[in-house]
């Protein structure tokens, strides 16, 4: 199933305010995104909640889930405190078969800005899984609904995920969901 049409205006998303983000500012999205991806495949774990605002809201689901507007997921974090309690877990108390990710990402499409100054963007992305023994599986593929906001009193804008929605075009996965997406 495909998400419904999306009306960025209802959501109240000015698609206008792409066209005025300055170079700046998408540069630091597009770091935002590359950093974000190669600390998960480098094993960087601890880099990963950093990414997030405090209050920072982290949720993996499927289209079809999404589409409906089901709140169901396959993970949420909250806040920046429940990704890094997520990494402690991984580290020092979760048994799972060691596994790395590679992750490619596309351009970032930037959809709008809403009125709090928070930008809209959706990046697609396909994971590529490789076990211990070497076994290498598309493991996930998707796309990432964000919200930006810009870290204040930077020299340089410094970009920060308030709320990331990894939505897995499939609403399975084939093993448990340890690295985070």
């Amino acid at each position: 199933m495909d998400s419904p049409a999306h009306d960025p205006v209802a959501d109240g998303i000015d698609p206008a305010g792409a066209r005025t983000l300055g170079a700046a500012q998408r540069a630091a999205i597009e770091l935002l995104m590359v950093e974000y991806v190669h600390a998960i495949d480098q094993g960087d774990y601890e880099r990963w909640p950093h990414f997030f605002t405090e209050d920072g809201h982290y949720q993996v689901t499927g289209r079809d889930n999404h589409a409906r507007g089901w709140v169901a997921g396959m993970l949420l974090c909250d806040n920046r405190d429940m990704m890094i309690d997520r990494i402690y877990s991984l580290r020092q108390v979760n048994v799972w078969e060691p596994h790395t990710y590679r992750h490619v990402i596309g351009p970032t499409q930037i959809l709008g800005t809403s009125s709090d100054g928070r930008v809209h963007a959706q990046t697609s992305y396909l994971c590529v899984r490789t076990m211990h023994d070497g076994e290498q599986k598309l493991f996930s593929t998707g796309r990432y609904l964000d919200e930006v906001v810009f870290e204040a009193g930077a020299a340089e804008p410094r970009a920060l995920l308030a709320r990331r929605t990894v939505i897995s075009d499939s609403n399975q996965i084939d093993t448990l969901l340890v690295i985070p997406l």
